[in-house]
């Protein structure tokens, strides 16, 4: 009929507007979205969830202070308390917490669209939360909409959206009914930088994109989640009520993943713009539970202040030796020592060492970890990272030599031997 025919001509005068660079991400077999016939369970009510669920706290919502107001010195006291939180959210949660599109979605709603013009059927599944969860929505002539909104009422996107947010594999877009799509950032009065989500893509946790430059690797086999994994898997194993410190929040993957194998985890972040990031991002509201302890501050200036032997585990996540010379120094490096258990592990991030760069990083980490206190000192290849203990003990989870690079020998690796310490960082 004329309704089809028009639908086509519509159609076709998107597609022509859409430029598709093909992804650095692989796709996940099949679309993300799905036929609204196979989808009897889920509800409209769906988009009203509560995403970032928020336990009782000490304070209520409306007394909870601004996310710099709490520093280091403010739970010091708590710090070897018999019980952990529940701790006051860094930030209220949003509730309801709005709709997010990514590229990966918006295309597959542009397909969608185009397959449905000749069938009664125009309500398909999607997810709007990284993939969190899924909601039914309805494809219409002038967008999208939820089943139950008001026909008469501006959509939910629009198509021109829809397609400008297909072609942005950079962006994550906030949904608002009446409203056009607004891609999602914040600057930072700290950092002086612009903070922004980036889809990882489809089944995927997002990263963050800092000045342009992606907070975690990710390609063919690591996703955020897996560069994550790593890390933990780094200091397994995290038992339950294992005191840890995550240094450098970012989005709170490893804080949450550590929470979850039940360490009681304090985590200390520089820039409240990314607890902006955490609250607007599905997969991190593990940060607004009340199970974690969020504190703010340069790390240099917060690790001093934490009682001797209060964690079981450390993870060290800096910024780059660039950026955050202070968190690769001996002095601070004595500081961990310091208040890591006797019997604990210290995890480092410095990059992939098998890397120019990150290898001259490494050896002089290893130098300065040495003479700071910790016995005993190795790289971990699959976490990018360097592994201590106080004891000398070492053993890696991980891979202990680079991939596809020809291994010389234990000394290479362990104790800062066979280098030449002290260069680079």
């Amino acid at each position: 009929g004329g309704g089809a025919s028009d639908r086509f001509v519509a159609m076709a005068a998107l597609l022509t507007r859409v430029s598709f660079v093909p992804s650095r991400t692989p796709r996940a077999p099949g679309s993300s979205i799905h036929r609204g016939s196979t989808a009897a369970s889920v509800g409209p009510s769906s988009r009203r969830r509560r995403a970032c669920p928020s336990k009782p706290t000490k304070a209520s919502a409306e007394g909870a202070a601004s996310p710099a107001a709490e520093t280091a010195s403010d739970d010091a006291a708590d710090a070897d308390d018999d019980a952990w939180g529940p701790w006051d959210p860094p930030l209220p949660p949003l509730d309801p917490h709005p709709p997010i599109i990514s590229w990966y979605v918006a295309r597959d709603l542009i397909e969608e669209w185009g397959e449905i013009a000749n069938s009664a059927e125009d309500i398909v599944i999607a997810s709007l939360d990284f993939d969190v969860s899924t909601v039914e929505l309805r494809l219409t002539e002038d967008g999208v909409r939820f089943p139950d909104a008001d026909p008469r009422s501006p959509p939910l996107v629009t198509w021109p959206d829809v397609v400008a947010i297909a072609r942005d594999e950079k962006g994550a877009y906030v949904l608002r009914e009446g409203e056009r799509a607004e891609r999602f950032q914040v600057f930072s009065e700290g950092t002086s930088r612009a903070v922004s989500l980036m889809p990882s893509g489809p089944g995927l946790a997002p990263t963050a994109l800092i000045a342009g430059f992606s907070m975690h690797r990710f390609g063919v086999g690591v996703d955020p989640m897996e560069d994550t994994a790593r890390k933990i898997a780094a200091v397994a194993p995290i038992r339950k009520g294992a005191r840890v410190l995550d240094i450098c929040t970012g989005l709170a993957y490893t804080a949450s993943m550590a929470r979850e194998r039940g360490g009681d985890v304090t985590t200390v972040e520089l820039d409240p713009a990314m607890t902006e990031m955490c609250r607007m991002n599905p997969h991190s509201a593990a940060l607004f539970s009340g199970d974690i302890r969020q504190l703010y501050g340069n790390a240099a200036d917060v690790v001093p202040t934490l009682p001797d032997d209060s964690f079981d585990r450390i993870i060290h996540d800096p910024p780059t030796f660039a950026l955050a010379g202070e968190l690769f120094s001996e002095e601070f490096y004595g500081h961990l020592a310091r208040i890591l258990r006797k019997k604990g592990r210290l995890y480092h991030y410095i990059g992939d060492p098998a890397s120019k760069s990150a290898g001259n990083v490494a050896r002089g980490v290893v130098t300065r970890l040495k003479q700071a206190g910790f016995g005993g000192v190795a790289i971990d290849y699959d976490a990018h990272g360097i592994v201590a203990t106080l004891d000398g003990h070492v053993k890696i989870n991980g891979s202990t030599k680079p991939r596809g690079q020809k291994y010389r020998g234990k000394d290479q690796l362990r104790n800062g031997k066979g280098g030449a310490p002290g260069k680079g960082g």
